[in-house]
């Protein structure tokens, strides 16, 4: 939006309605007669009133126009003249108008309103970013944008492309198994890997697909609680004592896809094994400094949950990670591995009846063109009884908008599609907004 506001002397401004009024009988007078002095009366008469502005837009409808046509003509102006506002030219500089908010900005806040009285919500943040990068952000009143947040399974992500630079780099396979990559490691934990975990690749621990226990909410019967494994051992404990204090060292053996917060754990093992970093600082230093991310953090009482569910930063730098993902605008991951890693649809579908795949901590649905996907992602964060519980959900459509959303407290489950379908509403509001 760019309006340009001159200074003018009194009376300057002329609307057209009024100029109709005034003139209308002058119109109809000289529209009477026929020729080019037909034309310059009519222009002189208008000229002396309108001025320069309308003189040029009326001169042009009147050229256009012959003898025989001068009715209609005359017509044509005075429709035009009630159509627009003349301003005379002005004395001054011409001073632009900044909008007091970005276009949409005031959509998006009340749909963030509309968010937390629909569904009960204490806070709600929510960022949208266009194809382009523009962002709109905007978070329920007395919390900022700029906060960093639990964002629970979203961390995967962040294991996910830690594991694709080593891939990227040469230093790790796909189809490395366990038994090679954990095994000193695992002893100078310790403990000894499982012979069960030995046979899994990184592929399979990619997919959810290595026969690991499935978290909680997933299965409430035979499914592992975090809290509980974090109430045994405490959150700050080194992420390997998860194994034991959640009783999740073994594998069934099978592949079908079982989403599995271990799978991701494992994975976490493997960047320290491979990188002969710490994890965290891996990710700091190889991830998150070169996409200039400064506002993301590893809570000391969330280490035990590191690569599946323990870091926090704002919507702002989740999305700043999940443009990694973005086929069309290589950076820290070239277009060769997101194409072998990310849209890699090697381990099936999630469900048979569906065409969604779960690759490099994301859930994929192929477009129709091979560099056009939308990748999507949630999380619960309820690990600390004495901690507020956080609903996380991220969308990135290529070539399209992406978006964060992160709630507080937890909705219930039935109420995740829902809150999905009205944040995608808000956001085209907001496009559209003038």
């Amino acid at each position: 939006m760019y309006v340009e506001r001159h200074s003018r002397p009194a009376g300057a401004r002329l609307t057209a309605p009024l100029a109709s009024r005034c003139n209308a009988h002058v119109v109809a007078r000289a529209t009477r007669r026929r020729g080019a002095s037909v034309r310059r009366a009519v222009l002189g008469v208008l000229s002396a009133l309108l001025g320069t502005a309308m003189l040029m837009t009326t001169g042009h409808a009147l050229a256009q126009a012959t003898s025989a046509e001068m009715p209609t003509a005359s017509s044509s102006v005075a429709a035009n003249m009630s159509a627009v506002v003349v301003a005379l030219p002005s004395s001054g500089t011409a001073t632009p108008i900044r909008p007091a908010v970005p276009i949409g900005q005031a959509t998006l806040t009340q749909g963030v309103a509309q968010l937390k009285e629909r569904y009960n919500l204490s806070h709600v943040w929510l960022r949208t970013e266009s194809d382009a990068g523009v962002g709109l952000e905007a978070a329920t009143r007395g919390d900022d944008v700029r906060q960093m947040l639990p964002v629970a399974s979203l961390s995967k992500s962040v294991t996910a492309i830690g594991i694709a630079l080593l891939v990227q780099q040469g230093k790790l396979s796909l189809d490395a198994k366990l038994g090679d990559l954990l095994d000193t490691y695992s002893k100078q934990h310790g403990k000894p890997l499982d012979p069960s975990l030995r046979d899994l690749t990184v592929r399979r621990l990619l997919a959810h697909r290595a026969g690991l226990a499935t978290n909680g909410y997933n299965d409430p019967v035979n499914g592992l609680f975090s809290g509980l494994a974090i109430r045994r051992v405490g959150g700050s404990a080194d992420f390997f004592n998860y194994l034991d204090a959640g009783d999740a060292g073994h594998s069934t053996g099978k592949s079908d896809f079982v989403y599995s917060n271990v799978s991701y754990l494992l994975l976490g093992m493997v960047i320290e094994a491979v990188s002969g970093d710490e994890y965290k600082h891996f990710c700091e230093t190889r991830i998150f400094a070169p996409l200039g991310i400064t506002g993301a953090t590893l809570p000391d009482n969330w280490r035990l949950l590191a690569p599946f569910a323990g870091w926090q930063m704002s919507t702002s730098a989740l999305l700043k990670v999940w443009r990694v993902f973005d086929i069309r605008r290589p950076s820290l991951l070239t277009e060769t591995t997101l194409r072998t890693l990310l849209l890699d649809k090697q381990s099936g579908p999630v469900r048979a009846d569906r065409n969604v795949y779960y690759t490099l901590g994301v859930f994929m649905v192929p477009g129709a063109g091979e560099r056009s996907y939308r990748i999507s992602h949630d999380g619960i964060a309820d690990f600390f009884r004495t901690q507020s519980t956080y609903y996380t959900v991220v969308e990135k459509t290529v070539p399209g908008d992406s978006w964060a959303l992160v709630v507080s407290p937890i909705p219930s489950r039935g109420q995740f599609g829902a809150i999905q379908r009205d944040v995608r509403r808000i956001i085209r509001q907001a496009r559209l907004a003038p």
